[in-house]
């Protein structure tokens, strides 16, 4: 699929892409194990390449861009396996820039100053995230939250835009990691990062509003959230795919290039049929919808084809490389465990399948 972009989308990208090469593979490996996997002044850095605001209108001193340029710098973070929480950061900026005065964390959030991180997801296999379980307490700016949020990105993060059940339907809220009865437990992941999960016992929070135009904070959020993780899956298989084809070519069984074997070529037909279909569907998204107001259906449909493609891609990937594939060595193993780590945040392809079932009123 060719993308048609304007020179200032494309400038964008090449800044994205500049940016990613002082990352890589061999940065990423250099993270595992970590008690903190990124670097603060890289994320500091995406700030003031306003990347962290890209979202966030101009009245609140943002970029005010759109969905294509936020899947742009994510594509390019996807194929650089950069670990600083590029997306995660930009939609809760954009997050506490919807009410009509914009929350007080939002300067710092969109410089890198502090990370703030969405904590939606409550479950291993996909919640409802209109309906929580976590409830929220009390009236104007002094509410209350309590439950638990499971697979929250909470390293180094300041704070948590936690989804919760109010009087009067979902709420999102701020709650500083700071916050009395707020307490994480960490997780080691795949990929040598970590996931923890996040409990709140009445832990103090501040009401983040929705735009009048949108349907909920929580419901903008959490679609935010969906497309910007199947951009960055975008990413972790286009890179795989050139990666791999590269090898094809250069390496050589019975004289020849690798590459020139039929079978070899079915399968890497397939790779760039599945990576080319997700650009297509993940463009067509951020063309045809406002950031804070995307078809829940197709950002379902979009992160749950991302989710089963980009593992089913980079499994094939390795497989192409035979036994060099299985490696810890090799970094085309880092874009399977990436993907492995990302196609699973906020709700795996099967969680994302049954959701865009319920949205789009079909049947069995």
């Amino acid at each position: 699929m060719d993308l048609h972009l304007t020179s200032e989308q494309t400038l964008l990208r090449d800044s994205a892409a500049k940016f990613i090469g002082a990352a890589g593979a061999k940065v990423a490996r250099g993270f595992r194990g970590q008690e903190l996997s990124f670097a603060p002044a890289r994320l500091r850095e995406a700030g003031e390449l306003g990347w962290l605001g890209m979202l966030v209108p101009d009245s609140a001193n943002g970029l005010g861009l759109g969905l294509t340029e936020l899947a742009l710098v994510l594509e390019q973070a996807g194929r650089g396996l950069v670990c600083e929480p590029i997306g995660l950061a930009a939609i809760s900026a954009a997050a506490l820039a919807q009410a009509r005065a914009p929350h007080p964390m939002l300067e710092r959030v969109t410089t890198g100053a502090v990370l703030v991180v969405p904590a939606l997801q409550e479950g291993a296999f996909g919640d409802d995230p209109l309906a929580p379980r976590t409830q929220v307490a009390g009236e104007g700016g002094a509410l209350r939250v309590t439950g638990t949020k499971a697979f929250v990105c909470a390293d180094g993060a300041d704070g948590f835009l936690v989804s919760a059940s109010g009087r009067d339907g979902p709420e999102l809220c701020y709650v500083a990691r700071s916050a009395s009865g707020c307490t994480l437990a960490a997780t080691q992941t795949v990929d040598g990062r970590r996931l923890s999960t996040l409990s709140l016992k009445d832990a103090p929070a501040d009401p983040v509003p929705s735009r009048q135009s949108s349907r909920s904070a929580v419901d903008a959020l959490h679609n935010l959230a969906l497309f910007a993780l199947s951009a960055e899956l975008l990413g972790v298989m286009e890179k795989a795919q050139e990666i791999t084809f590269d090898y094809l070519r250069i390496r050589k069984q019975f004289g020849k290039p690798i590459g020139s074997f039929q079978a070899l070529q079915h399968k890497a037909v397939d790779i760039y049929i599945k990576t080319e279909a997700l650009r297509s569907l993940v463009f067509q998204i951020a063309a045809n919808n406002d950031p804070y107001r995307i078809n829940p259906a197709l950002t379902a449909a979009a992160k749950a084809k991302a989710s089963e493609d980009a593992l089913t891609v980079t499994q094939a990937c390795i497989q192409l490389h035979g036994g060099i594939g299985f490696t810890d060595e090799h970094e085309i193993g880092l874009y399977l465990k990436r993907a492995m780590l990302l196609s699973s945040l906020f709700g795996n392809a099967a969680a994302q399948r049954r959701r865009y079932v319920a949205l789009a009123g079909l049947t069995a």
